[in-house]
């Protein structure tokens, strides 16, 4: 089934995701986070889009981008080939490093912009892996203010409201980090109506009645086509008719476990 557009950011500004597959780690050791950062740069070259900030984890990169020449899509596709292209020749694997299909969410108010930096930059903290965000060594908040080759200051701070970068870079996160744990609220949702209609693409089914009717496999990759455009199971248990629990059975059913 052909997939939903992606929404497009009126600033043009951008939080991407890029997951390793399966949860895989993405990283091993620290020469694969200088080649990943060293891929961001080619990357911005190539594409003239802009680094707002990023944070590098184990499985796992947060990323802030406006995107001004090539579209978004074609920015993160540009980094990944590269990145895993090096990484699969480096440890001799094969197949895909990251998962499918990435996250890229708009960013268009300025409160929701700085929550978003708050966000992205506690990410270490909140896994427990660093004291404070300005500590840890893959991430842009610890080269805030100090001049970076990667990320454009000059240009986040003119997105930004006056004195809004002066004051995140004043800011010391204690290793609770218990005010930016929670994700940012984003301004486009689906509706119901708009899910029960994926849900019927991805499977055939019209009414809860139909789609617990299917056979196994067909109800898993809907509920996975589902879940990878970041769809709650709490709003997939609406359409389907299945409790939440149910959503997430049905999401595992077939799948090898990690053991096997």
């Amino acid at each position: 089934m052909p997939r939903q557009a992606r929404t497009p950011a009126e600033s043009g500004i951008y939080h991407v995701v890029l997951r390793g597959v399966n949860r895989d780690a993405i990283f091993l050791e620290d020469e694969d986070y200088e080649r990943f950062l060293a891929s961001l740069v080619r990357a911005k070259a190539a594409a003239g889009c802009l680094v707002l900030a990023y944070c590098l984890m184990t499985n796992h990169v947060h990323l802030v981008l406006r995107a001004v020449g090539e579209p978004i899509g074609a920015v993160v596709r540009r980094l990944g080939v590269r990145y895993a292209g090096w990484f699969n020749r480096k440890y001799g694997r094969v197949g895909h490093l990251f998962q499918d299909r990435f996250v890229s969410r708009p960013v268009d108010t300025d409160e929701y912009l700085i929550h978003l930096l708050r966000y992205v930059w506690s990410n270490p903290v909140k896994a427990g892996i660093a004291a404070s965000a300005e500590e840890y060594r893959w991430s842009s908040r610890r080269d805030l203010g100090r001049g970076s080759t990667i990320v454009d200051e000059r240009a986040l701070a003119g997105l930004l409201p006056d004195g809004a970068l002066i004051m995140l870079r004043s800011e010391r996160w204690p290793a609770s980090a218990d005010s930016f744990t929670a994700e940012p609220a984003y301004r486009e949702r689906l509706t119901d109506a708009q899910v029960a209609s994926l849900l019927r693409e991805a499977s055939g089914a019209r009414s809860p009645t139909e789609f617990g009717s299917l056979d196994q496999e067909t109800r898993r990759r809907a509920v996975h086509e589902l879940r990878t455009r970041s769809i709650s199971y709490a709003q997939i248990s609406r359409v389907t008719g299945l409790s939440i629990t149910g959503v997430r059975r049905v999401q595992v059913a077939g799948t090898p476990s990690r053991g096997a």
